[in-house]
């Protein structure tokens, strides 16, 4: 038995996709072939995502070639993988999380750190909206690319600060807190909320192929699935994604399930935080009422 698994083509997609594969080779003894897959969003990189259609611009050649039956299954960062699932596709494994939050990249330990009118990088709604509830003098400043890219940008003076997904900088750069001088410091939930599902890889496959999903199950962590099925209930809750600044983390501490949420609108001028402890296998039912709680739109 031999597996195709499409991936985007850039550095962080090509690890990612390798962490997976290597872990269903270990598991399973299969071998996995990889066929990168181009998408609407690598060719336009000079628009935030929000105004050109959101993070799907990376999903649609990839979901067509799923169903397509030109691939068997596909790996995604489940930040990056929308909520509204094609009815033909299910997220078939969730792998286990690497930290979920934001970390700051500049000569400063944090964001608080951070001289007046500092420029800032993002192009997150989320991040933008997080920020400006601690520092409304700092410039907020587009921008786009890939890490590598982004780094180079900070390095050549665009940028006093940029902000980036932990996650996705230690499976690039390893366990290092520094790039030539720069600081690299995680951000407290209490700053900013991480999107929901950061942190963790979404493995996709077709409904109805039951061997791969055997497969593909192998390297499903349910505390991980728990934790970021609840996270993605509360964004789909409250109409969140890529044009609405939404911010969602749970955690599991024994049988109990702890969810912190916030959601602001998108002229960034308001901003609800919240949240709520319930029983672990209350996980959706928790994220729904939270959702009840915060909605920006009352």
């Amino acid at each position: 038995m031999k597996l195709i698994c499409g991936t985007r083509g850039s550095k962080l997609a090509l690890t990612q996709t390798d962490e997976a594969i290597n872990a269903i080779c270990n598991n399973t003894g299969i071998e996995v072939e990889k066929k990168i897959i181009k998408t609407k969003g690598d060719q336009i990189l000079d628009l935030p995502l929000h105004k050109i259609g959101g993070k799907g611009l990376f999903i649609k050649e990839i979901d067509d070639a799923l169903i397509n039956n030109q691939i068997d299954f596909a790996i995604h960062s489940l930040k990056d993988y929308p909520t509204d699932i094609l009815p033909e596709l299910e997220i078939c494994a969730i792998t286990k999380r690497r930290p979920p939050y934001d970390a700051i990249i500049s000569l400063e330990e944090s964001i608080e750190d951070l001289p007046e009118e500092s420029t800032v990088g993002t192009s997150s709604l989320r991040r933008k909206s997080e920020i400006s509830r601690i520092r409304l003098d700092l410039e907020l400043k587009d921008i786009r690319g890939n890490l590598d890219t982004r780094i180079r940008k900070l390095k050549e003076g665009l940028y006093d600060a940029i902000i980036v997904a932990e996650a996705g900088f230690l499976r690039l750069y390893g366990e290092i807190n520094q790039i030539e001088g720069y600081k690299f410091s995680r951000i407290s939930p209490d700053i900013i909320i991480p999107a929901p599902g950061q942190g963790a890889l979404a493995i996709v496959c077709r409904k109805e192929d039951s061997k791969i999903k055997e497969v593909l199950k192998t390297i499903d962590d349910e505390k991980t699935r728990i934790e970021t099925m609840s996270e993605r209930q509360f964004m789909l809750d409250v109409g969140g994604g890529c044009n609405l600044p939404v911010g969602a983390l749970s955690f599991i501490n024994g049988n109990e399930i702890e969810l912190k949420a916030f959601v602001g609108d998108l002229e960034g001028t308001k901003s609800v935080r919240g949240e709520i402890k319930g029983k672990k296998e209350d996980y959706l039912k928790i994220a729904t009422e939270l959702a009840k709680r915060v909605n920006i739109r009352e």
